[in-house]
């Protein structure tokens, strides 16, 4: 029995068991789940554009597909840092020259059903400035996204998006 038991062990504790993929084994690598799916974006009111938000690589990358009502696109890529237990955000549009056409950011902060991205940018005409992104889940189930911009390292910061995410309902 004892040499039964010692082989269950060594068998448990052995490569052969599989593990979590480490893009999904801790709390930070799923601070994105609660914004995965299609929805129409709603801004004042008026719907602005669609967006969908799939995970891909295991849970290492997430990837946003947006649309705006003119037909403007945009892409994101999330990454996660499994070394450094955090996202990181590459947004990229078809116009990189201009003020929030390409972006790197970082997240900054992340709690139940939040997450916080936050990076240095150049404005073509003002200089340096900080842009924040603040996705977080609504009592309904919608997701509010609201990105921010400071040109006084944050002391003040400006609205130049706030958006409510709808799910796409599937018949």
């Amino acid at each position: 029995m004892r040499i039964m038991a010692l082989i269950l062990m060594m068998l448990m504790s052995g490569p052969a068991l599989s593990q979590e993929p480490p893009c999904r084994s801790t709390e930070a690598a799923r601070a994105l789940d609660f914004w995965l799916g299609d929805w129409t974006v709603h801004a004042g009111g008026t719907q602005v554009g669609v967006n969908g938000i799939v995970r891909e690589l295991d849970g290492c990358a997430v990837f946003e597909h947006w649309t705006n009502s003119s037909g403007s696109e945009g892409k994101s890529l999330f990454y996660f840092d499994a070394a450094m237990d955090s996202w990181h955000q590459v947004w990229v549009t078809e116009n990189t020259e201009s003020a929030g056409g390409l972006k790197l950011k970082h997240m900054t902060e992340h709690g139940d059903d939040m997450a916080r991205f936050q990076g240095d940018l150049v404005h073509p005409t003002r200089g340096a400035y900080l842009d924040r992104t603040t996705l977080s889940r609504e009592p309904d189930g919608s997701v509010r996204q609201l990105i921010e911009i400071s040109f006084d390292s944050g002391m003040t910061w400006h609205s130049t998006f706030d958006a409510i995410y709808r799910k796409v309902e599937t018949p």
